[in-house]
Order: C-alpha cells, then sequence, then structure tokens
C-alpha cells in the first residue's frame, strides 16, 4: 500500500479512537479493528521515519467505552490495557531484539472477555469487565458461580487477579447451542442480568496485582499456589524456541485445546527488564501477541450497503453469501471506503476472498474473479437523500444540518465528552425524532414541559434530565472542543494545546496551522484537521456559548502542569489524595508512562519492579509525605 493509503487510515482509525471512548461509533466494531489492524500493518512496514512517528501517536486508544447496560459501571485502579501484536516469525524476532529479551514467557492468548477480579484477604469482593479500559462493567454476582472463582483463595492475597471468562467447547455444545461460537456465547452469557448460566463459564487468570513479582514465571508460580485456573505456559531461552513451540500450538496443539485461543502472549520473563521498556502506543512494549494466520474463504458478494457516519462519511459495507471462518458465520465485511472499492475492483456478483483478520474481524481481502465491472457509489445519502461528494478517497453526504445521522453523532459525542450519562442513546433518538433538538445548544434550550410531551416521560424524569444538563452547562475548555466532534481531535488532543499555553478560545481561535504542529504530540494531520475543525465550528461554538454553557475557569494551584500516578498502600485514601492534585492544578495518570513526573509510593527506596521501571524513564519517586508537603 502507498503512503497515502496510510495517512487516509491515520484520519480513520484517530476519528474511529475518539469515538470508541466516547461510546460513539461511527462505524461498527468490527470495521474499527479491521482499521486498526490494517493501519499497524502497514507502518510496521513503512520504511518513512517521519510517517511512522505521526501515525504511531493515533494508534492509542484501548478497548470501547461502557454503552447502555443494567450493571452498574465501575473503574479500574489500575487501566485494563492491551497489547501490540505481530503476525509473523520475522516480526516476532524484531520484537525480542528490540526489547533484548534474553528469556521469554509464553502464555496462552485466550479467545474471551477480559475481567479484573478484586480479593481482599483471599475472597472476591468486586469483578468488573475490561469496558474501555477505565470503566467497566461490575458482574460480581455473575463471576461468583464461574468455575474457576474459588470461593477462598489458598492464601490470604488482597489485590486484582486479571484473567479472561471463556466458554470451553465441550460446555459450548452442551448448554449453548444456539451461539454460533464460544466466545460469543462466553460474552453474552456473562452479562445476563439474572445470572443464568454463568455456572458453565470459566475464569482464567493470568496476571496479579498486588505483589511484587522478579520473573513473569514466578508470577504464574505464585497464581498456581493461589489456587486458581491459568491458562498453558513456558519459558524459553531463546527466539527460535519460542517461534518452534508457536509453530507447535498453530499446526496442531491449537485444534486439541478445550477452549478457544487465537494466538499466544510473549512476555520479557524479568518483571523489571519489562517494565522499563515502558509503552508503546498506549501498550507495553514488553510484552507482544503473536496471532495466529487468517482464515480465508471464497464467496459471492450480493450487495454493498451504504452506512451513514456522525460526520458524514459513508462507509460501504459488503454482504455476501455465509461462509464459516474460525466457528463462526460471517456474512458481512466492511469495504472501508470507495478507493478501497476501485482498488480491488469489487462489484455485486464478483466472488471475493473473505477473512477474520486475527481471527475476529471480516474483511474482503481480494477479488478471485470479477464481473469486469466496479461498483458505482450512491448520488445521494441513503440516510437523508442528500448530495453526496468524494473527499479524498471517502465519499460524504453534504447535507450536514439536517441528515440524521450526523445530527445524532454530533450529541452522542457531546453528552459522552462531558460525562453526562443520563442522556443514552435512546434519549437522544428521541428528542431528534420529536423534533425538539437539531443540535448541541439545542439541548440546553429544552425544558421540562417539552421532555413531558415524549412518549413514556413523566414529569420528574423530564425535570431530571433538564437538571442534568444545567449542571453540565460549567464545561472545561477541552471538553468544550472535544465535544465537537472534530475529526482526530479529541480531549486528551486539546489538552495537549493547552498545556502548550493555550488555555483560552480566544487564543486557541487565533491559531495557526504552523502553530498547531509546533506542539509536542502533533503531527501534520492531526494540525490541520485541529485548524480546520475551529474554523468550521466556529457558529457551534457561538450557539452553544449563547445557549448558556460557559467555559470553566481553569484551576491555577501549586501542581499545575504537573502529574502524578499513586501506587501501593497510603495512610489516606487514593481518591482523596488523586482529588487534591485536581484542586492544585495538576494532572491525575493512572499508570507509569510517557509524561509521568511523579510516583507516589510508601517507600521510595524499596526498590520495587515498578519504582526501576518509574526511575529507567526518569519519574521521580517521592513518599506520601513528600506529595502532601508539595501540594499543600
Amino acid at each position: 500500500m502507498s503512503e497515502t493509503r496510510i495517512k487516509q487510515l491515520a484520519q480513520d482509525v484517530s476519528k474511529a479512537n475518539h469515538d470508541y471512548y466516547n461510546d460513539s461509533p461511527t462505524v461498527s466494531d468490527k470495521v474499527y479493528d479491521a482499521w486498526k489492524d490494517e493501519l499497524q500493518d502497514l507502518v510496521n512496514n513503512c520504511k518513512n521515519k517521519k510517517l511512522v512517528a505521526q501515525v504511531t501517536l493515533v494508534l492509542n486508544s484501548i478497548g470501547a467505552m461502557v454503552g447502555v447496560s443494567e450493571w452498574r459501571k465501575a473503574a479500574h485502579d489500575i487501566p485494563m490495557g492491551s497489547l501490540n501484536k505481530v503476525n509473523t516469525p520475522d516480526e516476532l524476532g524484531a520484537w525480542a531484539k528490540e526489547c533484548s529479551a534474553t528469556e521469554i514467557f509464553l502464555t496462552e492468548k485466550l479467545d474471551g472477555i477480559s475481567i479484573n477480579t478484586i480479593w481482599k484477604d483471599g475472597t472476591l469482593v468486586q469483578a468488573i469487565t475490561r469496558g474501555d479500559g477505565s470503566v467497566g462493567e461490575e458482574i460480581t454476582p455473575n463471576v461468583k458461580k464461574m468455575q474457576g472463582i474459588p470461593k477462598t483463595l489458598n492464601k490470604k492475597f488482597t489485590g486484582s487477579l486479571r484473567g479472561e471468562i471463556v466458554l470451553k467447547k465441550t460446555d459450548h455444545k452442551v448448554y449453548f447451542p444456539e451461539y454460533s461460537n464460544p466466545r460469543n456465547a462466553a460474552s453474552g452469557v456473562a452479562k445476563r442480568f439474572d445470572g443464568d448460566g454463568s455456572e458453565h463459564l470459566t475464569v482464567m487468570i493470568y496476571q496479579a496485582f498486588g505483589v511484587d513479582f522478579k520473573t513473569e514465571q514466578e508470577q504464574f508460580a505464585y497464581l498456581d499456589k493461589l489456587g486458581v485456573i491459568v491458562p498453558e505456559h513456558s519459558l524459553h531461552k531463546d527466539i527460535k524456541s519460542a517461534i518452534i513451540e508457536y509453530k507447535r500450538y498453530h499446526n496442531s496443539a491449537r485444534e486439541k485445546l478445550d477452549y478457544d485461543i487465537d494466538g499466544l502472549v510473549c512476555r520479557v520473563n524479568s518483571m523489571s527488564d519489562q517494565l522499563a521498556l515502558g509503552d508503546k502506543n498506549h501498550r507495553p512494549k514488553g510484552a507482544i501477541a503473536f496471532k495466529f494466520e487468517a482464515e480465508a474463504r471464497e464467496t459471492i458478494l450480493n450487495n454493498i450497503v451504504w452506512q451513514v457516519g456522525s460526520t458524514g462519511r459513508i462507509t460501504p459495507v459488503a454482504e455476501f453469501d455465509p461462509v464459516t471462518l474460525v466457528g463462526a458465520k460471517i456474512s458481512r465485511a466492511s469495504l472501508y471506503n470507495y478507493s478501497y472499492i476501485k482498488e480491488l475492483g469489487v462489484d455485486i456478483g464478483a466472488k471475493v476472498i473473505v477473512v477474520r483478520a486475527n481471527d475476529v474481524i471480516p474483511r474482503v481481502e481480494e477479488v478471485s474473479k470479477g464481473t469486469g465491472k466496479t461498483i458505482k457509489p450512491p448520488a445521494k445519502c441513503p440516510e437523508c437523500d442528500g448530495k453526496t461528494e468524494m473527499n479524498g478517497e471517502y465519499l460524504l453526504c453534504t447535507n450536514k444540518t439536517t441528515c440524521p445521522a450526523q445530527a445524532l453523532g454530533r450529541l452522542k459525542i457531546w453528552v459522552s465528552e462531558n460525562n453526562i450519562l443520563e442522556w443514552g442513546d435512546k434519549m437522544l433518538q428521541k428528542v431528534l425524532d420529536n423534533s425538539l433538538v437539531k443540535d448541541v445548544a439545542d439541548l440546553y434550550k429544552l425544558t421540562t414541559d417539552d421532555l413531558k410531551s415524549l412518549d413514556r416521560m413523566g414529569e420528574k424524569s423530564a425535570k431530571n434530565l433538564v437538571d442534568v444538563l444545567n449542571k453540565h452547562k460549567d464545561v472545561p475548555l477541552e471538553n468544550l472542543i472535544g465535544g465537537l466532534g472534530i475529526e482526530n481531535v479529541a480531549t486528551s488532543t486539546v489538552k495537549l494545546v493547552i498545556k502548550a499555553g493555550n488555555d483560552t478560545l480566544d487564543s486557541i481561535n487565533k491559531m495557526s496551522i504552523a502553530d498547531f504542529e509546533a506542539i509536542d504530540g502533533f503531527g501534520a494531520i492531526k494540525a490541520q484537521a485541529f485548524y480546520d475543525g475551529m474554523k468550521s465550528n466556529k457558529n457551534r461554538i457561538q450557539d452553544i456559548i449563547n445557549a448558556g454553557v460557559t467555559i470553566k475557569a481553569r484551576i491555577k494551584g501549586k501542581l499545575m502542569n504537573k502529574s502524578f500516578c499513586f501506587t501501593g498502600a497510603m495512610s489516606q485514601p487514593r481518591p482523596k489524595l488523586q482529588a487534591m492534585v485536581i484542586a492544585a492544578g495538576g494532572d491525575v495518570k493512572k499508570s507509569v508512562g510517557k509524561g509521568l513526573d511523579y510516583l507516589v509510593v510508601s517507600d521510595p527506596s524499596a526498590g520495587t519492579a515498578k519504582i526501576k521501571a518509574a526511575q529507567k524513564n526518569g519519574v521521580k519517586c517521592i513518599s506520601e509525605v513528600d506529595f502532601l508537603a508539595m501540594a499543600n
């Protein structure tokens, strides 16, 4: 693929990252993952170092925010991250060389649902799904019923055990044959609010927080002693041995397992070396997922559906004769954009090769027998009948004002970015369908009487919804701009601009493209998007302010432009200490990584793996007493 393809995909992934974190995706989960996989593959083989550096910045987001759910949302004390991945032995060898790995620890990469279990003195007290890595769903009652979760551990362990909820193949056939594969069944059954069927699921543990280990091997020995179920694992003295083990799994061992895996996880065995390597794309450098090759099948393409996203971008989706790939029946796959259709020569009636990239994401890989024609893009938007036009590789709906798909997307981004949890997707759709709002500013003009007119809406509920909006009228500058839905511009992006000294709306409006490019963490793509977005949203911003929204005054305290991460036992509750940072104008981070200034620990001289990793990355380790002296 050309560098143009990489740049275009970078824009897609950046926008999709923003949407995922704000629970307002403009593409399906499968399309989002496919874009990221393709972009990562292209970047891995790109020799343009400057382009690689720019694109790497957008490959940061992990997971997806929890949407509408009966379960209570719960925050993770330590973020549940993800892993970078490789697909070939050569790529794995390059990773090992980059890490200077002398010993490699392998575990099976379980194909299930990530779960964080929290224990006190050996008893389970809470279980939270991964969600977006920061906030998940608390499904403790269901997890307590699952296999692999003892009533009490063999040790009085206090801390977190991370693992995967899986459904064994034998249990799938007996108890849940209506599901196409064990992974889908595990996801559905684990979150049943009545808990029905949870006893047939199994939790397998692969990581412990609360005890310091010198090596991964030592950690797994400890997990075994706790009495939990762990995935198969092995220690290897060199990369050749690790690759031989991978081939054994790929060729035969994988099929003999009673649970699904989609690869192996390779980690630097030394914990201190692993932590000291830091992060890449917000994922640890010291660990990598070695994925199995994608399975492929030939089928006939029957139709192309054109889906409209919140920005007006129209994404083509292929519908084809169903094929079974890695146990799942597939009948739809993304075609990304119209340029991709032209490149492959896609047309209805063509024979195409479909794969499940990384055994998860369906994708039309190539045309094996074409019709001699390429399908033409629609001249009118399928949602609003408005005119369409090409913008680079993408087809857009030009009707920005009344296209229903774009209107809903803008509202979802705003309420998610500003944490207005009570206004869910269904409520937003209702006020749109009833012509009560067209854009964000209209939300703040709603009255109790307006909402009372809606179906199944009482006065009390209507008043509560209006009150919630009124409570969210004073918003930080980063949330105001981040909530506009500007492509490639999330709240975290705006924070970089503010940190560089542009801390007012007026100063940001006066910035040039060159000013944006000069900011650390920006490239040409992001700078152009930010600049264009501020210009095109000028009237929207003014409408929002005219509707009563104000920009929250910035706190200028002792800890301005300083970031802190807290770990280990403290004399005061961690939330209280974190609140002190915010109150003094500082920033709280949940993990040791790039940009962290201070790691607050009970004993800076303890020499734990986390402290050593922080010190190797130039992070200053201080005690709680030292922190309080800085904050007060």
